[in-house]
């Protein structure tokens, strides 16, 4: 019914959301892909909108076309084409040293709109990086949720206000002297997680009216600290200066796959790779804590 390079061409727009990325992955021009994603829409009577936040969806029947991607999917398994990994922001070290035969997705301002489950459930994808958010509604049945890292959370600031360098902060210093930024380039479903527990550790504080912790400070620093939240690995960036406050909260990356998939030898050696490269960066990182 159509080619490999065409579903390849219809599968990539939808995954990497543009025409210029898809046709960089596969080496072509842009009205190749076009071209190419179009006999596909044909051929199946179905096609690819625009969903709010700028990412691709099917509209009509895509049960056929489902069928034939899962075909697709085992011509990539024995290494025919690239099998696809899904990253998710700030999981770009995870792409260092992937496995031969293996490509992921390149930083877009789309990204945090992609539905990866929903790209693995209908095998355009062949595994996918997430966090606690997006993974405790998946279907147990469906999918496979394999943890690999696990981090301290810490609350960060660029160190341009007094409270990047107190000892001992409490809630009430957070309530009245920070502003939690919101990363929109985080998954929708994480950036939502952070802002409630933002606001789960201030508590009530919001209510209380506080003074600044040195007033001497006033004149020379922002009344309100920018502050967000990172992980052991996002300390040693620069300008980041981490905030004495102790979270009490871990966050983990999981690896995520159809169960159908799971002795595939691409999964497999995916998961060595994986293995490998985290173990050494957790005897880089002690906060770091390799679980796979």
């Amino acid at each position: 019914m159509i080619s490999q390079h065409e579903l390849e061409s219809f599968d990539l727009l939808q995954w990497l959301g543009t025409g210029e990325l898809a046709a960089s992955q596969l080496c072509c021009n842009q009205a190749t892909v076009s071209r190419q994603a179009h006999h596909v829409q044909q051929t199946f009577g179905i096609s690819l909108k625009r969903l709010p936040g700028g990412a691709y969806g099917i509209t009509g029947n895509d049960r056929l076309l489902r069928l034939e991607r899962q075909v697709h999917q085992v011509a990539r398994f024995l290494g025919r084409r690239p099998m696809r990994l899904h990253l998710i922001t700030g999981k770009g070290h995870l792409a260092k040293g992937l496995p031969q035969g293996w490509c992921c997705n390149p930083p877009s301002r789309l990204e945090p709109w992609v539905d990866g489950a929903a790209l693995l459930d209908s095998y355009v994808l062949d595994a996918c990086i997430m966090q606690r958010p997006q993974v405790v509604s998946l279907n147990s049945q469906r999918f496979c949720v394999i943890e690999l890292l696990s981090s301290p959370l810490y609350l960060v600031s660029n160190g341009s206000h007094a409270l990047s360098h107190e000892k001992g902060i409490k809630a009430a210093d957070l309530a009245s002297q920070t502003e939690l930024i919101h990363l929109h380039a985080l998954p929708v479903a994480t950036r939502l997680a952070t802002e409630q527990l933002h606001a789960s550790l201030i508590g009530e504080q919001r209510q209380v009216v506080t003074q600044l912790v040195k007033a001497t400070y006033l004149g020379e620093c922002p009344i309100t600290a920018k502050v967000y939240y990172v992980n052991a690995l996002g300390l040693g960036l620069q300008d980041r200066v981490c905030i004495d406050f102790d979270v009490k909260y871990t966050t983990s990356d999981y690896l995520v796959i159809l169960r159908e998939n799971m002795e595939a030898p691409g999964i497999q050696l995916l998961l060595d790779q994986l293995r490998l490269s985290l173990r050494a960066r957790a005897n880089r990182v002690p906060q770091l804590t390799c679980t796979l």
